[in-house]
């Protein structure tokens, strides 16, 4: 199971660079380690499994049945107990003389299980190579080249994309050394060994201190590194943007010595040895350019010119000129300055005098509050001085004052009192004579009382002698029709209605016969 996982896996990461795509779209790691549970032998049984569906079929499913069907034979005939060898085993075992390896009977590999184990086998040994180019041409997206050993003439051919060659601001030509940095392969369609570098830089001192000063006459031709061009930082900057490695020393320099002003760091990881650093450093330039931040800072320890390639790269020196904030780039190094330092607005010499220039302007203001307070508190303290001289000149006449105040305080009370006491014995006159008003008037009112007490009941007598409903209980009745009371039988006829109150009640009636007297 462990060799057939080995084989998927391989098989992908080859299919992966073969096509420049992630791995995962190729197949995911779990869809190949259901694979290596399943055996599937059939399209049925491989489509069956998550992740793999028809379109996944099409462009893979022949081979990855082709690898499960190898894997199956090899172990039907295997011993019990027996390992299944594989090339990587037959390299390994190479490299151990002492070790022997008896080929087995077994069922032969297709040609294309077997370039997938050897290549699986290959793409484990990652190197750099130093040689001379002999050829070189762009085709399509890639560049193909070949690099021969001086001492032997022994020839490697080279394979690169040419968007990782456009990194590396090198000019290749015939007869120029390099190194290239890569795994090697078989390419399959061809059956052709070649070396897929993944970064190029040229070898020698010489001739990175010859592409250095071309490289640097030229920048400066487009003025790059234009005085007028720099920039200063922004008073008080708190949003900070920091490339560097998150292994390296120089990073904890940089935290440790940025001063306790609220500072907001935010970090990319990056490489910053090499030339391999370049797409690391371009990736981390164009993710703070979108991000809202005072400064960028770039930082990394001392180092010889080769290691410093990656900061004398025209893109990456491009990348910090047209920044839109203001670029601080802390670079160590023994003779030639970075031209990536040469492009920045600031070039302090290490770490920490970075972390000086981005604390200076806080530094300013907090030796500025210092000196307010202790201005602030002197003055504060001679204000009080005067304040004080002034508030005892003034006790003294307001003592004066108020002692003035006070007798006349007690002049006025004693005035007083004596007026509350004479106020005091004419209320209790009015208030006698108020009492003795208010009986008087009690007992005219009573009187009043009485005497309308017998008007009214005169006035109540007469009344009633002269009520008209006395007399009906007399035997008499009122007469009235339409509501108005009937005192002549003129104008009334025959057959009309009138009413007859008596004292008990009321008569509804009709004249039927009209005598006059």
């Amino acid at each position: 199971m462990a060799n057939l996982r080995q084989t998927l896996y391989a098989w992908r990461d080859n299919e992966a660079a073969k096509k420049n795509i992630e791995l995962f779209r190729v197949l995911p790691g779990s869809a190949l380690d259901e694979i290596v549970k399943a055996l599937p032998r059939t399209k049925e049984e491989l489509t069956a499994i998550k992740g793999i569906k028809e379109a996944k079929y099409r462009e893979y499913g022949q081979a990855i049945l082709e690898i499960v069907d190898q894997h199956v034979a090899v172990h039907a005939r295997s011993a019990p107990g027996d390992e299944v060898r594989s090339v990587s085993d037959i390299i390994n075992k190479q490299h151990h003389p002492a070790a022997t390896f008896v080929p087995e009977e077994t069922a032969p590999y297709s040609v294309s299980s077997y370039l997938d184990i050897v290549n699986n086998a290959l793409w484990r040994f990652s190197a750099r190579v130093k040689g001379e180019v002999t050829s070189c041409k762009f085709q399509g997206s890639a560049l193909y080249f070949t690099i021969k050993d001086p001492q032997d003439e022994s020839v490697m051919s080279v394979f690169m994309w040419t968007r990782d060659f456009e990194l590396t601001g090198i000019e290749i030509t015939e007869g120029l050394e390099v190194v290239v940095e890569g795994k090697s392969e078989v390419y399959k369609p061809s059956g052709r060994f070649s070396f897929r570098a993944q970064t190029l830089e040229l070898a020698g001192v010489g001739a990175l201190k010859k592409a250095y000063e071309a490289l640097k006459k030229k920048l400066e031709a487009e003025g790059v590194f234009a005085v007028e061009k720099k920039r200063t930082l922004p008073e008080f900057p708190t949003r900070i943007g920091l490339i560097t490695s998150k292994t390296g020393a120089v990073i904890h320099d940089f935290l440790n010595n940025l001063g306790k002003f609220g500072y907001q760091v935010r970090f990319m990881n990056s490489r910053v040895e090499g030339v391999a650093a370049v797409r690391d450093i371009l990736t981390a330039l164009a993710y703070f350019k979108t991000q809202p931040i005072d400064v960028l800072v770039l930082i990394r320890g001392g180092g010889s010119l080769e290691s410093l390639q990656a900061f004398n790269n025209e893109l990456v020196v491009h990348a910090i000129a047209e920044f839109p904030v203001p670029v601080v780039c802390a670079i160590g190094h023994d003779k030639d300055v970075p031209l990536a330092q040469l492009a920045a607005d600031m070039a302090p010499s290490t770490p920490t005098a970075c972390t000086v220039l981005l604390n200076e302007s806080w530094e300013k203001a907090n030796a500025l509050f210092a000196l307010s307070e202790h201005q602030i508190i002197s003055a504060m303290n001679d204000a009080l001085w005067h304040l004080r001289t002034e508030l005892v000149e003034r006790q003294t006449g307001l003592r004066g004052y108020f002692t003035s105040l006070a007798e006349s305080f007690e002049r006025h009370v004693e005035t007083l009192r004596t007026s509350i006491l004479v106020l005091e014995a004419e209320l209790g006159t009015l208030r006698r004579e108020a009492r003795e008003y208010i009986r008087a008037s009690l007992v005219r009112y009573r009187n009043t009382l009485v005497l309308f007490d017998e008007i009214l009941k005169k006035l109540s007598a007469t009344l009633e002698a002269s009520n008209p409903l006395r007399q009906l209980k007399l035997g008499y009745s009122i007469l009235s029709a339409n509501g108005k009371v009937l005192r002549s039988v003129e104008g009334k006829k025959v057959g009309e209605h009138f009413d007859a109150r008596l004292s008990d009640g009321i008569l509804e009636a009709q004249i039927r016969h009209i005598r006059p007297n």
